[in-house]
């Protein structure tokens, strides 16, 4: 009784710290913001231009605000806005700024806004136009190839003898300048279109939007179905984490790790399939809950699987951590502190490879990951071979979590019975956040008028890309590579 009341103060502290923080930006800055939306971990609203840089240099160097992290920027000319957004590892929340002139026929000027972002983010030089690095950059010019970690970029390299002095990755051939639009009617055609905005585990984008909508509407969906889709993330990170695992074994040419790891990989998706139907795109997730329910057999043969499942990863993990060559090519290598991992705004295995503790899955009011006991792994050097292994603990604590969801599984229903295409919905902007395996996974939307919504998805491969070209400078040619697929960027973030 005691633990769970602690576990509901937690909650209403985090709540609370969200609300502390409205009000404090609305006290400070008054009308010269627009309306102020408060997600829990993301809080949005407008800036104009002219007032942005009081803003920015006040949300990071008063004391009570403190958000010291340029997490994001985002710009699509169409819509003529510009999304910035501002971090707090300590607070766990992100200030999400929209700037646009209050005139809808005025442009907003993209260069005087990174200018401005500058002053007081260093970082923000990675989303202006950095040609010059490209031009400088030309002793060797590498094109997108497989495996897949490597497959979204170009590389432009300027090295000394065998050292590589200046990096400069090129996205110019998966992003592109436009939102993504669709009919807010055909709602669940949505929930089955947006997995491909992260291919390797799917359900965190389906997930990410189905909460934007419920924050939305203010909709409690029932604990049976929380779980459920708990057990959908745990299933699909490990297959994400596998996956990965999988590039680094072909990149350094370890053919038996490769089969190995493949092998435990199709065991999950094969769970996957189980449960959802499909093994890749799981179209699972609905407005209120999830499409449909877990038989119980196919919980016991989960349940009955999952010692096995973990034996055999751990004889791939001390594999990796005994082979000589492999040591050799991973081993103190591309290393990034928790100092760099904050300056560049990492989150997910990247960040907690460097040492440093950040997971949402840890806030109280996240999903009910509260109602189970879990450790969050740690690396020690942010090496190439710590961001390996750090994955491999991550599976251990996932295969953790999935014993206790289905010993735990409440009963109950699974949906709130409603049809979303009838609902009338309010104009709004939302902002919603999920952990997936790679890090924070945003999707901002907006409604319009004429019953669209626009959706912008922002993941971690734009902060996982500039810390990588830091990561390399003083790396040696022959570990580029594994160096770059370490830091799991993946094209469908290119947004």
């Amino acid at each position: 009784m005691a633990d769970e009341e602690l576990k509901n103060n937690k909650e209403k502290h985090s709540i609370n710290y969200s609300e502390d923080i409205e009000k404090e930006i609305d006290f400070l800055f008054g009308n010269k913001i627009g309306a102020i939306f408060n997600y829990g971990r993301d809080i949005l609203f407008d800036v104009s231009p002219e007032n942005l840089p009081e803003v920015i240099n006040e949300l990071k160097n008063n004391p009570e605000l403190g958000f010291d992290v340029l997490s994001y920027i985002r710009h699509k000319e169409q819509r003529n806005f510009i999304l910035i957004g501002l971090l707090s590892y300590s607070k766990g929340i992100t200030i999400n700024i929209r700037v646009r002139y209050p005139l809808a026929e005025r442009k907003v000027d993209y260069k005087s806004v990174i200018d401005i972002i500058k002053k007081d983010y260093e970082t923000a030089e990675y989303y202006s136009d950095r040609q010059y690095v490209k031009d400088a950059c030309r002793d060797a010019v590498i094109l997108s190839q497989i495996p897949e970690t490597l497959d979204s970029f170009d590389i432009y390299l300027s090295f000394e003898d065998d050292i590589i002095t200046k990096a400069y990755l090129s996205n110019e051939i998966s992003s592109f300048n436009q939102s993504i639009l669709f009919n807010i009617s055909e709602i669940n055609k949505i929930i089955a279109s947006i997995n491909i905005l992260s291919y390797k585990a799917a359900i965190f984008s389906e997930i990410c939007f189905c909460m934007g909508i419920e924050n939305l509407l203010s909709l409690k969906i029932p604990k049976r179905a929380v779980y459920l889709r708990m057990l959908l993330c745990e299933l699909f990170r490990i297959s994400s984490h596998l996956s990965f695992i999988v590039n680094t074994s072909l990149i350094i040419g370890s053919q038996n790790m490769l089969n190995y790891t493949l092998t435990e990989r199709e065991k999950i998706l094969n769970i996957i399939e189980m449960i959802t139907g499909s093994r890749i795109i799981p179209n699972f997730s609905r407005i209120g809950g999830v499409k449909k329910d877990i038989d119980e057999n196919i919980l016991k043969t989960i349940l009955k699987s999952l010692p096995m499942i973990f034996k055999n990863i751990k004889k791939i993990e001390d594999s990796f951590s005994s082979d000589i060559v492999i040591l050799g090519k991973l081993k103190d290598i591309g290393q990034s502190s928790i100092k760099d991992g904050q300056f560049f705004g990492l989150t997910g295995p990247n960040l907690r490879a460097s040492g440093f503790r950040y997971d949402m899955r840890k806030d109280p009011g996240y999903l009910l990951y509260r109602d189970f006991s879990f450790t969050i792994p740690l690396g020690r050097y942010g090496d190439n071979l710590d961001r390996v292994i750090i994955r491999f603990k991550e599976i251990y604590q996932s295969l953790k979590i999935i014993n206790e969801i289905i010993r735990m599984l409440p009963i109950g229903p699974i949906d709130k019975m409603l049809d979303p295409s009838s609902i009338d919905y309010e104009q709004s902007p939302i902002i919603s956040s999920i952990e997936c395996p790679d890090g924070v996974f945003k999707l901002y939307m907006e409604i319009h008028p004429d019953s669209k919504i626009e959706i912008i998805p922002i993941g971690p491969s734009s902060n996982n890309m500039y810390a990588c070209e830091k990561t390399l400078e003083g790396c040696n040619f022959n570990n580029l590579l594994t160096t770059i697929s370490s830091f799991c960027i993946t094209s469908p973030e290119m947004y």
